[in-house]
């Protein structure tokens, strides 16, 4: 009877470990995974607050500006940005676990190249970061607000003021930014993702190595796995193309501003 208390402490001390250990992990995928809730500008604000830990004379600055209506879609302009670099931060990140566990080109073509798993998993590690350098950006950009414009015109409106033009170009520079790499790095990075996978798809441990039924088992969930993150690829391809052109329409828009 003595040994039952010591085995009710040992299973309760492996369950909060367990425990403890889950509650991290939720956390961290609940911070890489975030999406901020678009509602009213308050709302989003808060949402917004309670992602970065934002400060509360930010947060004033951010109510403030929500008052006036280019201000409150300037605030829901950059938490569509924010969503989105998120999303390809998390997106990339699943597609090097992905590269790293379930995919083995060079020995589907029957080559013996490891370097190329390696190059793969980096680049999309690359890419993972990367988006989250356009997330810390669009947020500072947030906080610091719609650039202000200089007077169009000076001495009276009898001179053009250069400083006005150079403004509205600096304006634009976020958005071909943002529609470069949506275009140029993200859109070819998940299309090459989906083949890569399509071609290679393997678990790391073949299952023809393991015994009935856990080769039957592995290989049905490593199929669906693979299969469920191709198709992912691909419609994360063409939703960066679209975001692409929606960049390049807010590029265009700005240049509208252009006094010539």
């Amino acid at each position: 009877m003595a040994g039952e208390p010591d085995f009710l402490t040992s299973v309760t001390s492996h369950y909060a470990m367990a425990r403890g250990l889950f509650t991290r992990i939720s956390t961290f995928l609940g911070n890489a995974t975030f999406k901020i809730k678009r509602g009213s500008p308050n709302e989003t604000i808060e949402e917004i607050a309670r992602r970065f830990k934002t400060d509360d004379y930010d947060c004033l600055v951010l109510r403030e500006r929500a008052e006036t209506k280019a201000g409150a879609a300037f605030i829901d302009e950059k938490t569509q940005d924010i969503n989105r670099a998120s999303f390809h931060r998390s997106a990339f990140t699943l597609n090097a676990f992905t590269q790293l566990f379930f995919v083995d080109l060079a020995a589907q073509l029957s080559f013996s190249f490891v370097q190329l798993k390696i190059a793969f998993t980096l680049a999309n590690i690359l890419l993972a970061l990367l988006a989250h350098a356009s997330l810390r950006q669009s947020y500072r950009a947030l906080l610091a607000g719609p650039n202000a414009l200089p007077p169009k015109r000076r001495f009276g409106g009898l001179f053009a003021n250069p400083a006005y033009n150079r403004a509205v170009k600096k304006n634009s520079r976020s958005y071909a930014q943002s529609a470069w790499e949506e275009k140029s790095l993200f859109r070819p990075a998940y299309f090459i993702n989906a083949v890569v996978i399509f071609l290679g798809g393997q678990f790391i441990l073949a299952p023809d190595r393991l015994i009935f039924p856990f080769s039957f088992i592995v290989g049905k969930i490593s199929g669906l796995f693979t299969t469920l993150v191709m198709a992912f690829d691909v419609w994360r391809g063409i939703r960066a193309g679209d975001a692409a052109r929606t960049a390049r329409e807010r590029e265009v828009s700005v240049y509208r501003d252009l006094d010539i």
